[in-house]
């Protein structure tokens, strides 16, 4: 949310802009909760099925403590290894604390001003949305990448520099690509981010998945991608995204070389905005390709982005681009041996998207099927 230029008008003045604000977010409100009802039949109910949905979920992962939460140099808390993670590694499953609608009309009613402080959005999650002190409590802890945007008000309880819900839903937020809507993960959202992330995240409904893409060794950092969009950006570019996104600095391994005097990481930082130039311009090619009239090489530019989405570790939407380069190879008439040798195996393929959907998956299921039938 961006500074309001306005200058403060009076007393009497701002009354008459607050109750207009709060009529017309009552208005747009009635349609997104329309919207969400469908999705929650009632909060109590919700509460329940989310509690039953992670106790049967996330049961494999009850006796793991693969990570810790810690303060990182920079003074904030961060995500680390506690011990060696091995490559495609199921490390985390969470519920959202809000989710769909809730966080639409949250945002609405902080952008249009009806909630004017901390206080007020407190009390919207804990009498609209039901959430408990102690779910509350960890919404407030999470970091707001805002903090020194907002406009002071005149509200009796806001007091300088405090966090809004806004904000950490914009600095913390994950867009569950199964639910067309955001989500917000206390936990997650400790996990910082790199554009080279050595963890990935898929969905399975509101539950979001963390899976390690690469081996993780014990007190590494933990880190996800918070962007597709990184993907096809050199460091120029990427940083200011991320700064427009997410009112960050990117200071990531794949941004920023570990000693600026030594010549050979800044060759490795340009032969990095190299490929990823070049992963972008794959992505613009085939994305025009006729894919009734397959040619070779199709096939050879997909294998050529999986090969580059590995040497710069963004593999944790891998598992998209392999059942394409799959499908692809199997209409050119390509057999499993081969596929195999292209690394692109129905194992492999089923193991990514278990990590990333869950084994009760329709996806996963019908790729073990497939996995079945070849050990036949």
């Amino acid at each position: 949310a961006e500074p309001n230029s306005v200058a403060v008008g009076t007393m009497v003045s701002r009354k008459k802009a607050k109750g207009k604000a709060r009529k017309a977010a009552k208005e747009a409100t009635k349609q997104v909760v329309k919207s969400s009802a469908a999705e929650d039949d009632s909060h109590q109910q919700r509460q329940q099925e989310s509690l039953e949905e992670q106790m049967q979920r996330l049961k494999l992962l009850s006796n793991k403590n693969l990570f810790t939460i810690k303060q990182n140099e920079y003074g904030n808390q961060s995500a680390y290894a506690s011990e060696f993670i091995p490559k495609h590694t199921l490390i985390f499953a969470e519920l959202p604390a809000i989710r769909g609608g809730e966080i639409e009309i949250a945002t609405l009613y902080n952008e249009n001003g009806t909630h004017a402080c901390q206080a007020d959005d407190d009390a919207f999650l804990k009498n609209n949305i039901g959430l408990d002190e102690s779910t509350r409590k960890a919404i407030w802890e999470l970091h707001d990448q805002f903090i020194d945007t907002y406009t002071p008000t005149n509200h009796p309880l806001y007091s300088p520099d405090e966090k809004r819900v806004l904000g950490i839903i914009k600095s913390n937020a994950y867009h569950s690509n199964e639910e067309g809507s955001r989500g917000l993960y206390p936990t997650i959202s400790r996990f910082n981010h790199s554009c080279k992330p050595n963890v990935g995240y898929g969905f399975k409904g509101w539950e979001m998945r963390l899976y390690t893409t690469s081996d993780v060794q014990e007190g590494e950092e933990l880190c996800t991608c918070y962007s597709d969009m990184v993907y096809f950006h050199n460091r120029v570019e990427r940083g200011e995204f991320l700064k427009s996104k997410f009112n960050f600095d990117c200071i990531c391994s794949g941004c920023n070389s570990s000693d600026s005097d030594d010549e050979s990481e800044e060759q490795r930082l340009k032969q990095s905005d190299t490929r990823r130039e070049r992963l972008r311009l794959l992505a613009e090619t085939l994305a025009q390709r006729d894919r009734s009239n397959l040619k070779k090489s199709d096939l050879d530019m997909i294998m050529e982005s999986i090969n580059i989405m590995k040497l710069e570790s963004l593999e944790h939407n891998i598992s998209t681009t392999y059942r394409l380069a799959r499908e692809w190879a199997m209409k050119l008439g390509e057999d499993e041996a081969s596929l195999e040798e292209k690394c692109l195996s129905a194992e492999l393929y089923a193991k990514l998207l278990e990590l990333s959907k869950g084994e009760k998956h329709s996806e996963t299921i019908q790729a073990m099927m497939e996995v079945r039938r070849k050990s036949k």
